[in-house]
C-alpha cells in the first residue's frame, strides 16, 4: 500500500513513453526499447524491471521484456486501454492536489485551485497537453463503460440524444450504433470537443452545462458529471437539462454509486478523488434520487452494469 504511489508513477511513465506500444510492435530488449522511445538505456531498464515486479511486464531473459495481460492495458490501441487515464492521473494536475490530501480532509474542501494556481478546469485549458491527456483519459473510461452500457440500455426509441459533458463522444457513438434512426449532439467545453472525432450523425456543440444545454433532446446523457460537483452546482446542471428537455424526455445518468454503509466499495476511492480535486462527491442511490426529485425528474429504474458504473434512468416531469 505504501509503495502504491510509486507503482502508479511507474505505470504512468511507461505509458507516457509508449513502451507497451513498442513491445507490441516486437521490440523486446531494454536497449532497443530505450532507442525506440527516446529514453536513457539504463534508466529505462530500471523502469522496466520495476514494472515487471508490479506485473506489468515480464523479464523473459536478462534485459529482454514482454507484455503481460495486465501491461496490455498500457497500449494505446488496446480494447481496454487505460494509457491516457494513467498519464492524466499521474500528471501534476492530479498528483499535486493529492499530495495535499491531509489538508483536504482537515478542511473538508478541495485545495486544488490553491495548489494549481487556478481552478482545475481552467488549469486544463491553460495546460493543453495535460488537458488533452485528461480528455483522452475520460475517453478511456468511456470506452470501457460503453461496452457495459450499450448492451444494457436500449437507445433505439430516441431520435435526438444530447450527451452533455460528453468529452470525446465515445459513449454517444456507442449509443448511436444501437439507435440507427437517432442523431446525437456532443456538448462540452470548446477545448474538449476540439479533439472529438467527426461522426456523420453527431453535431458538435461547444458550451458549458453550467449555463445551458442544447434543447430539443428526447434523451439527455450525463456521464460522470454530477460526481464532479457539490449539490448546489448539480442542481444548476439538472435545472438546465430540465429547461432544455421536453416533457417526458429521458435523462440517463452514468455514475459510480456508493452502496449503503457499511459495505466497502472501490467507489470510496473515487469519492476521495472528487473531494481532493473538485469538491464533488460520489453518492448513494437515495442521494441521487433526492437531487433528481428536486430538479423535476422522476427515477424510472437503476441498472447496475457489473462494472464501475450504474445507470440511472429518469423522466422529466
Amino acid at each position: 500500500m505504501l509503495m502504491g504511489a510509486w507503482v502508479a508513477q511507474m505505470a504512468a511513465t511507461a505509458a507516457r513513453f509508449g513502451v507497451a506500444d513498442a513491445m507490441a510492435r516486437g521490440v523486446t530488449s531494454a536497449d532497443d526499447l530505450a532507442r525506440e522511445v527516446g529514453a536513457d538505456a539504463e534508466g529505462l531498464y530500471r523502469l522496466l524491471r520495476g514494472c515487471a515486479a508490479a506485473g506489468l511486464f515480464s523479464e523473459t531473459s536478462p534485459r529482454q521484456f514482454a507484455l503481460t495481460p495486465l501491461g496490455d492495458c498500457l497500449r494505446s490501441d488496446a480494447q481496454n486501454s487505460l494509457r491516457d487515464f494513467l498519464i492524466a492521473e499521474a500528471a501534476p494536475g492530479h498528483w499535486l492536489p493529492w499530495g495535499q490530501l491531509y489538508d483536504a480532509i482537515r478542511s473538508g474542501t478541495s485545495h486544488a485551485a490553491e495548489i494549481l494556481g487556478v481552478p482545475v478546469w481552467e488549469y486544463y485549458a491553460k495546460n493543453h497537453e495535460e488537458g488533452t491527456s485528461f480528455a483522452r483519459g475520460m475517453g478511456n473510461l468511456s470506452a470501457i463503460a460503453s461496452r457495459d452500457i450499450a448492451p444494457l440500455y436500449d437507445a433505439s426509441p430516441f431520435r435526438r440524444i444530447v450527451d452533455a459533458g460528453g468529452s470525446q463522444g465515445v459513449l454517444l457513438r456507442a449509443l448511436l450504433e444501437r439507435a440507427p434512426d437517432a442523431r446525437g449532439i456532443l456538448f462540452d467545453l470548446p477545448e474538449v470537443v476540439a479533439g472529438a472525432q467527426p461522426h456523420d450523425r453527431i453535431e458538435i456543440v461547444a458550451g458549458s452545462f453550467l449555463e445551458e444545454v442544447p434543447s430539443g433532446g428526447d434523451l439527455y446523457v450525463l456521464k460522470s458529471i454530477l460526481h464532479d460537483w457539490p449539490d448546489d452546482r448539480c442542481a444548476v446542471i439538472l435545472a438546465n437539462v430540465h429547461r432544455a428537455a421536453a416533457p417526458g424526455a429521458k435523462l440517463l445518468l452514468v455514475e459510480t454509486m456508493l452502496p449503503p454503509p457499511p459495505q466497502p466499495s472501490p467507489a470510496a476511492f473515487m469519492d476521495l478523488n472528487m473531494l481532493v480535486m473538485l469538491g464533488g462527491r460520489e453518492r448513494t442511490a437515495d442521494e441521487f434520487g433526492a437531487l433528481l426529485r428536486e430538479a423535476g425528474f422522476r427515477i424510472e429504474r437503476v441498472i447496475p452494469t457489473g462494472g464501475l458504473f450504474h445507470l440511472i434512468e429518469a423522466s422529466r416531469d
